[in-house]
């Protein structure tokens, strides 16, 4: 990206995408909802993130009952990098955990409150650029806020449960049709 108030951020293809986007006007919301969906499940769906929730399922598959299920969680996820965002998952699943709820039960509610606090955090990421750019000149406060706005409806519009249904299946391309992808010449190369 060569203008605009991302282009001194280091973004991945997903994330560029939705930084153009968010600046096109002939974009929509939906649209924009659909990128951020898009670049949000590829920033996800890596392998660290894969194997927490292989081995999750695996020890569930086992059906043993676990006299210590906290520590049997920290364990699997002790075993794998960690990343800010298997932190966050692993908060939540183990609160839910300490409050009784089966591990089976507990792994898309934290899985969906882990994204959530992702959306969060990319958002403000956005944000933070955005007053950065305006505030050294580089973009107006009226294209800040248009940005700004823009960028509150896309992250408003991500399908979180299509994202955690994308991890769990570790489907890094799940929005790719929904995107137009698959369709064109180019089938079966990665567009991102």
């Amino acid at each position: 990206m060569t203008d605009g108030p991302f282009k001194n951020l280091k973004l991945g293809s997903g994330w560029r995408r939705l930084a153009e986007a968010v600046q096109n006007d002939a974009a929509s919301p939906e649209e924009c909802g659909l990128v951020a969906s898009d670049a949000l499940t590829r920033h996800l769906a890596t392998r660290e993130h894969a194997k927490a929730l292989q081995e999750l399922d695996s020890h569930l598959r086992r059906g043993q009952l676990d006299l210590d299920l906290l520590g049997a969680i920290e364990a699997i996820l002790d075993r794998c990098e960690k990343t800010p965002f298997l932190d966050a998952f692993q908060k939540e699943l183990l609160y839910r955990a300490a409050n009784d709820t089966p591990l089976g039960e507990a792994i898309a509610p934290a899985l969906d409150s882990a994204i959530d606090t992702e959306i969060g955090e990319s958002r403000n990421r956005f944000h933070e650029e955005c007053i950065r750019a305006q505030e050294a000149g580089e973009i107006s406060p009226d294209v800040a806020n248009r940005v700004r706005e823009r960028i509150d409806l896309a992250f408003s519009a991500v399908d979180s449960e299509k994202v955690r249904d994308a991890l769990l299946a570790g489907e890094r391309d799940a929005f790719e049709k929904d995107l137009g992808g698959g369709d064109d010449v180019d089938e079966g190369m990665v567009r991102l």
